[in-house]
């Protein structure tokens, strides 16, 4: 029997787990692609090396037992099934599994000032250097820090909340009303909107109109005209993919991960899923990549004859969040989901596309929400 060679670019959760799947196999030889001068981290786990005091070799990835490769992508030729590397190396491929996640949204250039561009007072919290970057300036203050957020999703959100639990002073500015209704679903994105409002200074419903730096602060200027000064301005925008040439945005793949090239999948933050259940949707968060990874490396095996077809994925993976006390908790989609159907004894939502059950969404409800994970996309309401 020949041995199929699998590639797979990219070291985070949905790479890892793609080739974590693959790694028993004795009909494959899998290859994992990590960039130039990265060591593999859980990026779940960053905000605990900003805000805390987690050291970041203990947010190390552990490795599959597979060929690893320390080479930045640099273009992917899926007619010749071949990967060009940064190093000039060139790999030939049976099939391609691209897994190189996401970049941070930033700021437009009209908004931020030239000297904010460049100060570490104005930060993304993306990555491990992020995380380092942070703590060294918040523990580089010596009393407690004035932190504008502006964002409303859940790093906002839980950012917001730990740091006003460690004391400092928390501007939370977000372009909703009502912030976080695309991660939580609107019922729980409006209590956690109130509990926000109590806790910390709100901005909800403003943009971003100019950011500098002067006098070793960021002066940020909202569009109604009111100023927020700050001695650090995280940037909480989500994410876009990040993907290798000759894709210039998210790789499209239908429902079982499959890129438009013969033998390429995608999975994690650079997949932008279209299915007839879902839609066009993509999922930027740490347990769905991991799960969106092992069903691209099934599908992958499938497409070489190697194994069964392991059917469409759809999102059933968990997720937690601890925000101002709250522990709130969900699996599967909101995305293009509507809200229904509270619980009558504990705060547990349920979300539905097609009168089909995509998605649950709680609060203090950890174990009633992880009981649906099962069976979502196969309960009508």
């Amino acid at each position: 029997m020949t041995t199929k060679h699998v590639l797979v670019l990219g070291a985070g959760a949905a790479g890892t787990a793609a080739a974590r799947v693959l790694a028993p196999r004795k009909d494959v030889r899998v290859s994992l692609v990590a960039r130039t001068g990265e060591t593999p981290y859980t990026r779940m786990l960053v905000k605990g090396v900003a805000f805390g005091t987690t050291p970041p070799e203990m947010i190390r990835l552990p490795l599959p037992d597979v060929e690893v490769l320390a080479d930045t992508v640099a273009e992917v030729d899926a007619a010749a099934r071949r990967v060009g590397l940064a190093s000039g190396a060139q790999l030939d491929y049976d099939a391609l599994i691209i897994a190189t996640g996401s970049a941070p949204r930033t700021l437009d250039a009209d908004v931020i000032g030239e000297d904010a561009a460049t100060s570490s007072q104005v930060s993304v919290l993306h990555s491990l250097e992020d995380a380092l970057r942070i703590r060294e300036l918040l523990t580089g203050l010596g009393r407690p820090g004035r932190i504008a957020i502006h964002g409303g999703g859940i790093i906002a959100a839980e950012t917001a909340s730990t740091l006003h639990a460690d004391g400092h002073d928390v501007v939370l500015v977000t372009r909703s009303e009502v912030p976080g209704v695309a991660a939580f679903g609107a019922p729980v994105a409006k209590r956690l909107a109130a509990e926000h409002a109590a806790r910390v200074s709100t901005r909800f419903g403003r943009t971003l109109q100019h950011v500098d730096v002067e006098d070793d602060a960021v002066e940020t200027t909202l569009d109604d005209g009111s100023r927020i000064k700050s001695d650090l301005l995280l940037i909480a925008l989500g994410t876009t993919p990040a993907a290798p040439s000759p894709w210039t945005g998210g790789i499209d793949v239908d429902d079982r991960l499959r890129a438009g090239a013969d033998h390429v999948l995608a999975a994690g933050g650079v997949a932008v899923n279209h299915d007839e259940a879902l839609g066009t949707w993509r999922i930027d968060h740490w347990e769905d990549a991991a799960a969106q990874g092992a069903h691209a490396a099934q599908s992958a095996l499938h497409g070489l004859g190697l194994a069964d077809d392991p059917g469409a994925y759809l999102p059933r993976s968990p997720y937690m969040a601890m925000i101002h006390g709250l522990m709130i908790s969900g699996v599967g989609t909101t995305i293009g989901a509507q809200a229904a159907g509270e619980d009558s004894e504990q705060f547990v939502i349920r979300h539905e596309k097609d009168s089909v059950v995509v998605g649950v969404t709680g609060i203090d409800a950890v174990g009633a929400v992880y009981a649906w994970g099962q069976r979502l996309h196969g309960v009508r309401a």
